[in-house]
């Protein structure tokens, strides 16, 4: 328990997937244009995996990641997360079930510029009930896995652009979710430190057990991820495992 109230972990069945899209369409209006963004899009993604989405800029890849982790309704389609069907939740419901099951990493690494690495961890945990106490232990556990131990008193400014994205990372982590979500995770780092993050989010599918989905056009990460599917034009044209994966089975 990490949280005040109940909170049952999802356990897979054999290999059931921990997320399931089926025809899932969406369109965005651009002026007096209605642009179709994902057309009839169905996809099944596994726990204990690094799954790379990539594609073009525009592919809709982006929109397909913020459906699956709830951030955004698709116009047709269905999506289940952990066995739930995301459509059927009230929005109260569904942000309290991405706060109690998801992480997610973004580009920007969204850090306060005030508050500790420390600091910027122990904050979500706070959300979902833990004491203060509780909350700092995971909070440094979560910073040791990440190599970020030593620097837990810093505070953004005093960090690399790869610190600041492994701290992130570690904010993610620290609710030990069964879905986290990285969005262009390593766009903004250089070589050194966005195969630093690509190796932590693969260990934390492994490790954890967590389905982890990452979204980008980053070709360092191919090599990396489990499972690599190819978006173009609203739809996956290609599904595969990669040669990593084959070799661990």
């Amino acid at each position: 328990m990490r949280a005040n109230e109940s909170r049952t972990p999802y356990r897979p069945q054999g290999n059931a997937p921990s997320l399931v899209a089926e025809s899932l369409s969406k369109s965005f209006l651009s002026g007096n244009v209605r642009e179709r963004i994902l057309r009839d899009l169905s996809v099944s993604i596994m726990p204990g995996e690094l799954t790379l989405i990539s594609g073009p800029s525009g592919c809709g890849k982006s929109t397909l990641l913020a459906i699956l982790s709830g951030m955004l309704r698709p116009d047709a389609g269905m999506v289940r997360a952990l066995g739930q069907d995301l459509g059927l939740l009230q929005l109260q419901e569904l942000e309290r079930f991405r706060l109690m099951h998801t992480g997610f990493v973004f580009q920007g690494f969204n850090l306060f510029p005030a508050l500790t690495a420390l600091e910027q961890v122990v904050l979500p945990l706070r959300y979902v009930g833990l004491p203060l106490r509780q909350a700092e232990e995971q909070a440094w556990s979560a910073l040791e896995e990440v190599g970020m131990g030593g620097r837990a008193r810093l505070r953004p400014s005093g960090l690399s652009g790869g610190e600041q994205q492994r701290v992130a990372i570690a904010r993610a982590l620290a609710k030990e979710p069964e879905l986290l979500f990285a969005d262009e995770p390593t766009s903004a780092l250089d070589a050194g430190n966005g195969m630093k993050v690509i190796d932590i989010l693969h260990r934390i599918a492994k490790r954890h057990g967590a389905t982890v989905l990452c979204v980008s056009h980053d070709p360092r990460l191919i090599s990396h991820a489990d499972r690599v599917l190819t978006m173009e034009d609203g739809r996956i044209l290609d599904d595969r495992r990669t040669d990593a994966a084959i070799a661990a089975t």
